[in-house]
């Protein structure tokens, strides 16, 4: 296991994890998540069950799997799938993945993936960053020893804190 050098090899989940998480029940229709997507411009979510226990991850991939997203729109397959887009960028992304009227009645259970890497708070960012690019996945929750999400951690938390210690005087 390699290590990062300096500051930037110190730095763990906790220290850059987004603790407000906006996240799903998993009781929740695909139309709540929709709307929550859509008025916090993010692509994805974690999901929770009653007892706010960590048990998946919804995202617009997860409810574009019954339609493919149109070829034609090249402009809209270019855009980064990141956490907090802003409006415009979310809005042309998320025209581009179309939701069949049967999936908006479905429940978040019934779509979000239950496979998901998560990490504890005492991650090494650069464990993190693998975790990410083992899986091809633009977020990665952060949970505790009971299994209880604490945070989240995505693709710009990370570049975030390489340019945070790369910018930090000498």
């Amino acid at each position: 296991m390699s290590l990062l050098p300096g500051r930037l090899g110190l730095l763990t989940a906790r220290d850059v994890m987004t603790r407000d998480v906006i996240t799903l029940k998993d009781t929740d229709s695909i139309e709540v998540a929709i709307g929550r997507f859509r008025e916090h411009h993010i692509t994805g979510a974690p999901v929770a069950d009653a007892n706010g226990k960590f048990v998946g991850i919804l995202s617009l991939t997860d409810l574009a799997r019954s339609a493919p997203i149109r070829a034609s729109d090249s402009e809209a397959q270019s855009l980064p799938l990141a956490h907090g887009m802003d409006k415009a960028s979310w809005d042309l992304f998320a025209s581009a993945v179309p939701v069949e009227a049967a999936v908006r009645t479905q429940t978040v259970r019934e779509r979000m993936s239950r496979r998901v890497k998560f990490v504890s708070q005492k991650t090494s960012i650069v464990e993190v960053a693998r975790v990410m690019c083992g899986g091809h996945w633009h977020r990665v929750p952060v949970v505790d020893e009971h299994n209880t999400l604490c945070g989240i951690i995505s693709t710009m938390d990370i570049l975030a804190a390489v340019v945070n210690v790369a910018d930090e005087p000498e």
